[in-house]
């Protein structure tokens, strides 16, 4: 298997994997099934039309898509040093085999190839204790909690903000 960046012609692909996500592990999304489900191909291609400062990159077993993750910079001049990565899914028959690492590490060193790019942030919820050890594994340190950031209709959940500066990239 190899790191490869998606574009439109992989937009079923993309659809799939993140419909599928959402039903499996629906509390680690901002969205959720039911809003995505209705949305429309282009929609999707969008998501994984490729520019310099948005991208999605995974892992194929075959021709089937396992894992992904997306980046995007931001485009302000103010802000223009900052990008984020979003949507990291892992199909579960894969996980636990260290292709999260793989991918990210493969996403972040492209995302600091962004010229000016300096630190990368993300969230995930506090209480993800496998994803914040990844994430911590690959340089990525806390920068705060935002409390009650999602709401699943019964409870709320914090999420963690953490963020990741060229320098502290362990796996370059």
């Amino acid at each position: 298997m190899k790191c490869l960046v998606l574009s439109e012609k992989d937009y079923l692909l993309y659809k799939e994997i993140r419909l599928k996500a959402l039903r499996s592990d629906p509390l680690y999304f901002g969205s959720t099934y039911e809003e995505e489900s209705i949305k429309s191909d282009d929609y999707f291609k969008n998501k994984v039309k490729f520019s310099s400062k948005h991208f999605v990159m995974g892992f194929y077993d075959g021709t089937k898509l396992i894992n992904v993750a997306v980046f995007n910079s931001q485009t302000n001049m103010k802000e223009a040093h900052k990008g984020e990565i979003t949507s990291v899914i892992c199909l579960k028959k894969y996980r636990n085999q260290g292709l999260t690492y793989n991918l990210l590490t493969c996403l972040i060193r492209k995302a600091f190839t962004v010229p000016n790019l300096k630190i990368i942030k993300l969230t995930c919820l506090t209480d993800n204790n496998s994803a914040r050890h990844l994430y911590c594994k690959l340089g990525f340190r806390s920068y705060g909690e935002e409390p009650n950031s999602l709401f699943d209709g019964k409870k709320y959940y914090n999420e963690s903000l953490l963020l990741l500066d060229f320098h502290s990239f362990t796996a370059k």
